[in-house]
């Protein structure tokens, strides 16, 4: 099983605008459109200040998605990121791709001046956190949400 890495062009928006619905669909909840999203992830594939998108490839088909934002805060003196969105389709899970991907994430976000990258887990997620302990992650608390 051959995988690539890479940052996601704007070529690659229908394919994983599908994957991270699908992500948001596994979790219980209703994504939005996928038009909707598609405007999101234009910000994300321009290369700008909002965040990045990496995807990873198996046999040529894109099977694993992470989405990375940055946001500024003094606790950590200027720029950090979010993983905002990780799926990795269900046929490939516990292959490496996830890992790959993920470390390829964090590379470049700190190539990017991040000196640190957070994220959050589903509350069914006990598979997830020693995936990213695993990567050097440290578990510092639960994420809440309050929304309009």
């Amino acid at each position: 099983m051959v995988t690539n890495v890479r940052i996601a062009a704007e070529a690659d928006r229908d394919a994983l605008v599908n994957l991270v619905r699908k992500l948001l669909a596994e979790l219980g909840g209703a994504p939005p459109s996928a038009d909707d999203m598609s405007e999101v992830y234009h910000r994300f594939s321009g290369g700008g200040d909002a965040g990045f998108v990496v995807l990873g490839e198996t046999g040529g088909e894109i099977t694993a998605v992470c989405t990375v934002s940055f946001v500024e805060a003094m606790r950590s003196l200027g720029r950090y990121a979010i993983i905002q969105e990780m799926l990795v389709k269900p046929p490939q899970r516990s292959a490496g791709i996830g890992m790959e991907v993920l470390r390829f994430a964090l590379n470049q976000a700190v190539s990017r001046g991040c000196r640190m990258v957070e994220l959050g887990t589903p509350f069914h997620g006990d598979r997830q956190i020693p995936f990213y302990q695993r990567a050097g992650s440290t578990n510092v608390g639960a994420r809440l949400r309050w929304r309009a």
